[in-house]
């Protein structure tokens, strides 16, 4: 009879504290209505880019002469381009290069720089130095340069976009958590664990790290917004992805569209709004993040 005294509390505990999860959820989603707004898009975005080339009525690099700069219709929603490629399928196309880009880049770049951040602000002295004064040099390094740099190394693609953004990335997270650890480990309740007994090692492990972990979510989430418009950019610029490649930089570009024409706004439109919806939603969800997961904010969430 004790022992299934003891173990009723127990379980009723474990049993009404998980419903509890659901909602604060919803209490966070309605206190950050944009929040919310910015994750539907991201989500929306993600599964465009993982199913949209499978779902897209038609092949994005098909070229098609007899139906040329063709208005957004019943058997073309969005139109058609100056080759006769369908403008909705290149778009939904173009949603799996930038989501793969920028997952990539991201990371590879912020968890990377994130990790250097950490032991650089958590071990400091010779370490600190030398990862602090190697990454001023590769900031004040001209990010366009550096790009030109690994074209001329490796070629233009996919690759050497993630590459080129991933090291910028690497560069501004590894300062940004440096920051965030130097205040972490002063903390009390780090000089608490280590009056106790614990060694630096638990210490890294058990506090700074799970402390800085939110502002990684924050930073990530920021950096992949960036990352799917300079990948845009490139390609705009000419210097991206390889021609015909289904790309939202690309299809801005209006190299096989008649300029002059203003029928041919769809173009441009459809490609511009895509991308600004996912920027958008990026900035959105990081604003959100940032003040449901700063220690310093949490008050202020209810």
């Amino acid at each position: 009879m004790a022992t299934g005294t003891i173990a009723l509390p127990d379980e009723r505990t474990v049993i009404a504290s998980a419903p509890r999860r659901a909602p604060r959820i919803l209490r966070v989603a309605r206190h950050n209505p944009l929040g919310t707004v910015g994750l539907f898009l991201v989500l929306s975005f993600i599964l465009v880019g993982t199913v949209g080339p499978i779902v897209a009525p038609y092949d994005p690099q098909e070229v098609d002469v007899d139906v040329q700069l063709q208005g957004p219709s019943l058997e073309h929603p969005m139109g058609t381009n100056g080759l006769g490629q369908d403008v909705f399928s290149r778009v939904l196309a173009g949603a799996r290069l930038s989501l793969v880009i920028g997952a990539a880049a991201v990371g590879i770049g912020v968890l990377g720089g994130s990790l250097i951040g950490i032991i650089s602000g958590y071990y400091g002295g010779l370490i600190d130095s030398v990862i602090q004064r190697t990454g001023e040099a590769g900031a004040a390094f001209p990010g366009l340069i550096l790009y030109l740099t690994l074209i001329a190394a490796i070629g233009r693609g996919q690759d050497t976009i993630i590459i080129g953004i991933a090291i910028t990335a690497l560069i501004g997270g590894s300062r940004v958590l440096r920051s965030m650890t130097l205040v972490i480990k002063t903390s009390a309740f780090v000089e608490a664990a280590r009056a106790a007994g614990a060694t630096e090692r638990r210490i890294l492990v058990t506090h700074i790290i799970p402390n800085v972990a939110p502002i990684v979510i924050v930073i990530a989430s920021g950096a992949l917004g960036a990352a799917v418009l300079a990948e845009a950019a490139l390609s705009f610029l000419g210097i991206g992805v390889e021609p015909g490649t289904p790309s939202w930089g690309i299809d801005l570009q209006g190299r096989n569209v008649e300029d002059a024409k203003v029928g041919n706004w769809y173009l441009i439109a459809f490609p511009g709004i895509a991308l600004s919806l996912v920027v958008l939603g990026f900035n959105l969800l990081g604003d959100t993040l940032r003040d449901v997961l700063d220690p310093r904010l949490r008050g202020s969430i209810r």
